[in-house]
C-alpha cells in the first residue's frame, strides 16, 4: 500500500510529466539535413550590403607598372631628343650671329678711300645691311633659345622656324650680289680692301648655311 501512494504522489506525476519523450523511429523518407551555408566573402557582403557594385576595370584603369615605366621612358627619351635638338640649334644660331659679327665688321673697315670704300658700292652697303640685321636676330634668337633651354621648355615656335628662312634668304642675296663685283675687282688687283670684301662674303654665305640648317632642325624641335 505503500508503494501504490508513493507512485500516485504528485512528485512522481511531476517527474514522468517532466521526463524527455523518447526520440522518433527511424525513417526511410526523411528529408536529410539542410547543408551548410557557405560563408560569403566581405568583398561581396559590403558590395551588397552598401549598394555599391564591384569594380570594374575600364579604360582610366591605371596602367600596370610595366606599362607605366614603358611610358615615362618614351617620355623622357622624347624629351631627351628636343633637347639634343635644341643644343644643335643654339649652336648654329650663336654661330651665325658670330658669322655675321666678323662679316660686318670687315665690310664696315673698307673705308680705305678712292675707290676702296665700301660706301660707293650699293651691293656692299647692302650686305653691310644684311650683316647687321642677320647678327641682331641670330644673337636674339641664340639668347631665347638658350633660356628655353633652361627653364625646360624644348619646343620651337613657327616663328623661329619662318624667321630662320626669312634671314637667311637675306644673306644668300646679299652674299650673291656682292659676288661678281668683287670677282671682276680681284682679278684686277688684290689687296686689303677686296681680301676684306671676300672675306665677308664667304662668311655671308657661311652664316646663311647655319640658319638654314638651324630653321630645318628647329621645324623638327
Amino acid at each position: 500500500m505503500a508503494m501504490q501512494l508513493h507512485a500516485a504522489s504528485p512528485d512522481s506525476e511531476y517527474y514522468v510529466a517532466k521526463s524527455p519523450p523518447p526520440p522518433p523511429p527511424f525513417s526511410p523518407h526523411q528529408s536529410p539535413a539542410p547543408a551548410a551555408v557557405k560563408p560569403k566573402s566581405p568583398q561581396v557582403s559590403q558590395s551588397q550590403g552598401g549598394g555599391q557594385r564591384a569594380p570594374v576595370a575600364t579604360a582610366t584603369t591605371p596602367l600596370t607598372p610595366s606599362r607605366d615605366r614603358a611610358r615615362q621612358a618614351h617620355n623622357v627619351g622624347g624629351g631627351d631628343q628636343a633637347q639634343v635638338l635644341n643644343g644643335i640649334v643654339l649652336v648654329l644660331r650663336a654661330g651665325a650671329a658670330l658669322l655675321s659679327f666678323v662679316a660686318m665688321a670687315l665690310v664696315a673697315s673698307c673705308r680705305h678711300g678712292d675707290w676702296m670704300d665700301f660706301l660707293r658700292y650699293q651691293e656692299y652697303r647692302y650686305l653691310l645691311g644684311v650683316s647687321v640685321v642677320a647678327f641682331v636676330y641670330s644673337a636674339a634668337q641664340a639668347l631665347k633659345n638658350f633660356g628655353r633651354m633652361r627653364r625646360g621648355d624644348a619646343h620651337a615656335t613657327f616663328l623661329d622656324f619662318a624667321g630662320d628662312q626669312a634671314v637667311a634668304y637675306l644673306l644668300v642675296t646679299a652674299s650673291a650680289a656682292a659676288l661678281p663685283i668683287t670677282i671682276r675687282m680681284r682679278s684686277a688687283v688684290v689687296n686689303v680692301f677686296t681680301d676684306a670684301i671676300a672675306a665677308s662674303i664667304v662668311l655671308g654665305f657661311l652664316a646663311f648655311a647655319a640658319l638654314a640648317l638651324s630653321a630645318m632642325l628647329s621645324r623638327h624641335a
